[in-house]
């Protein structure tokens, strides 16, 4: 489907270009037909410089511009017989050119009908490149066509501005004629002297102008000419790269399948990936309602370790409360110890009461109480490793 859109493109685009290249060549034909109008217009107006250059110099001056004249005829005759030649011999080039390429069409044509059917869709591809690659040619002629109507705007504003010039002298002869009328015989050789330096700089400027532009004529003609030639023979080339394309494309499409069969095979292929769809979806419902099983028993799991961790946390704090009561109740025990040794040292025995003394060593429970005090200080103070108890037992055991 895709070559054959290419085919009825190129066979649409193909009138379009050649209706562009009709427009460029009678545009051409018009700006030369202007161009010759315009010489012709140099040549009256060269006419009219001799006349009134004959009727200030005498005979001096005609023979410079019938000179001048004779080379602008044998110029014109050169470029008509260099243009007749040279269009016979382009067209016999064109001849020769052309029947070589119909041989060598025909010769790829029969090597193209005797390859197999990969290398026939190889060579479609080829011919393919090939007229994108013309596409891209034709751009650039595109651009030369661009180029050579720059350069005969130029080639227009060279020549307004020759005929400015021109009419420019005109005006300053007619002023010269009026002022050597009015100055009348007293100095005819000195007015004649400067007629004929300022003539003769005209005569030269236009001579030397005149042959610029025919130069640029020439030029552009040469250059219009080849382009066309290219033009023919690209636009030759493309119809045959089409020619083969159709050719190419017929056993093609007389061997693909009918459609009916094709929307039969498109229509299996459809229900086949339709079903695996199909699949594809229970296995990820599937994968979904055990990602959301395995998520509930993560959330119970977190929530049994939460309130697990509150409960240590719960714990800890009640520990840490009664480690730090215990603790401070030790440290009075000791410094109740402690102030006990003291007295002792002191004799506090022999200056204390003997009631009150006896009294306090008769407690039983504060006996107790002093001998634990005295034989945990014992051990903290020999060094003794502390026996890790449990909080609730050390509040049963502290009074």
């Amino acid at each position: 489907m895709s070559s054959g859109n290419a085919g009825s493109g190129g066979r649409e685009g193909a009138p379009r270009a050649a209706a562009a290249l009709c427009g460029l060549y009678h545009e051409a034909g018009q700006r030369l037909r202007r161009l010759q109008d315009q010489l012709a217009a140099r040549d009256v107006l060269i006419a009219r410089l001799r006349a009134r250059l004959a009727a200030l110099e005498g005979d001096t001056a005609p023979s410079l511009v019938d000179a001048l004249l004779e080379q602008v005829a044998r110029f014109r005759e050169q470029l008509r017989q260099r243009d007749g030649g040279a269009a016979e011999a382009a067209l016999r080039q064109e001849i020769e050119r052309l029947s070589k390429q119909l041989e060598e069409k025909e010769r790829e044509t029969q090597q193209l009908m005797s390859q197999p059917e990969g290398e026939q869709e190889k060579e479609v591809a080829l011919l393919r490149r090939s007229a994108a690659q013309k596409g891209r040619a034709r751009a650039a002629s595109d651009i030369l066509c661009r180029s050579l109507a720059d350069e005969t705007h130029q080639l227009r504003r060279t020549l307004a501005a020759t005929a400015h010039m021109c009419q420019h002298l005109a005006k300053c002869l007619d002023e010269r004629q009026r002022t050597q009328g009015d100055a009348g015989e007293r100095s005819p050789e000195p007015a004649c002297a400067d007629g004929d330096g300022s003539v003769h700089a005209v005569v030269e400027k236009l001579r030397e102008e005149n042959r610029l532009l025919k130069q640029k004529v020439t030029h552009v003609e040469d250059l219009n000419a080849k382009w066309q030639r290219y033009d023919a023979s690209r636009d030759e080339y493309v119809r045959g790269l089409h020619a083969q394309l159709r050719g190419l494309q017929a056993p093609l499409e007389a061997e693909r399948p009918s459609p009916p069969e094709l929307m039969r095979k498109e229509i299996s292929r459809l229900n086949t990936q339709l079903e695996e769809k199909i699949n594809d979806c229970a296995e990820a419902r599937r994968e979904l309602a055990a990602a959301r099983r395995a998520r509930d028993a993560a959330l119970e799991r977190v929530q049994m370790l939460e309130q697990q961790i509150l409960a240590y946390k719960d714990d800890f704090t009640s520990e840490r409360v009664d480690r730090e009561r215990a603790q401070s109740r030790i440290q009075e025990l000791e410094e109740q110890v402690a102030l006990l040794q003291r007295q002792q040292e002191d004799g506090f025995c022999s200056h204390s009461s003997p009631t009150d003394a006896a009294a306090e060593v008769t407690s039983p429970g504060t006996w107790f109480s002093l001998s634990r005090r005295h034989r945990v200080l014992h051990g903290r103070q020999a060094g003794a490793p502390r026996t890790q108890l449990a909080p609730h037992t050390q509040l049963r055991d502290l009074p």
